[in-house]
């Protein structure tokens, strides 16, 4: 016997079309160029980004390096300043000494050289001194400083109106002579050659007094007189007399030569070697 087999499913155009698809889809090649462009770009980035990263890496290590000895050296260099420091404030220090030892030195007028000069003058006028009084000028303190000095914040006008007075000169000793006179010619005499003199201060010298009073020289006679009395002989009167000066300004540096002639060769060494070393100025 024959058996009958009909397959219904070919009659079905839905199937018939899904099975061409399959076949067709099958036999057809995908075209995989655009992944290999995209996977050997991806591959092309991290290698450049790897490089660069290698390459900031060895950089950053060489600058690492390079801070480390910059390091080291800034603080050998900061030591070597400080000791520099330490060396300027030493000579600092020495030079004022050394400047402070020059102004004793050239301030100093010796009592041998002005003894001296008021003994010549004192010849040429015609007087006689009977006393001296030196007296020595009194040191001021040094003034405190203003509270608006000390307020960084001030205004330029507080701080022009706070500013110190300039340094005014440098006081001398005074000097009271007394003594006695012939006249009062002589005592005027005497306190212009004062004013003349490169010793004392011209600006500074007067006359404080001068009194007409008797002669206080005993004198006594030993011849008798008819009365068995000794005679003794009337005296001119004397002009007793106070002068008021100053010791001059002037620097025995600008006084050599007077104190020179006047035999202070101690103190005329001293300064010549003073100039010699540069301490002193010529």
């Amino acid at each position: 016997m024959y058996n009958l087999e009909i397959n219904f499913l070919n009659d079905r155009p839905d199937l018939l079309e899904r099975e061409v698809r399959r076949q067709v889809s099958t036999t057809e090649k995908v075209d995989q160029t655009p992944i290999l462009i995209g996977v050997g770009a991806a591959l092309a980035l991290n290698a450049i980004i790897g490089g660069a990263w290698f390459v900031f890496d060895r950089q950053n290590a060489d600058l690492q390096r390079e801070l480390d000895t910059l390091v080291a050296t800034l603080g050998t260099k900061t030591s070597e300043v400080q000791a520099l420091d330490q060396i300027n404030a030493q000579t600092a220090k020495a030079n004022q000494e050394a400047d402070a030892l020059a102004t004793v030195f050239n301030q100093i007028k010796p009592w041998s050289a002005l003894s001296l000069e008021l003994g010549q003058l004192m010849q040429i006028a015609g007087v006689r001194i009977v006393d001296v009084k030196q007296t020595e000028p009194e040191i001021a303190p040094a003034a405190a400083a203003p509270a608006a000095a000390a307020t960084p914040a001030a205004a330029p006008a507080d701080a022009q109106a706070a500013a110190p007075p300039p340094a005014s000169e440098p006081a001398t000793a005074k000097l009271e002579i007394s003594g006695v006179a012939n006249s009062f010619t002589q005592i005027n005499d005497f306190v212009l050659l004062l004013n003349q003199s490169p010793f004392f201060n011209g600006e500074k010298t007067k006359l404080i007094s001068a009194k007409l009073e008797d002669n206080p020289t005993q004198l006594v006679s030993k011849l008798a007189s008819k009365d068995g009395e000794n005679l003794k002989p009337q005296l001119q009167s004397v002009v007793k007399y106070t002068i008021e000066t100053n010791l001059s300004r002037a620097t025995a540096s600008e006084l050599l030569p007077e104190l020179q002639s006047k035999g202070a060769l101690g103190l005329v060494n001293r300064i010549k070697t003073l100039q010699e070393k540069g301490v002193i100025k010529q």
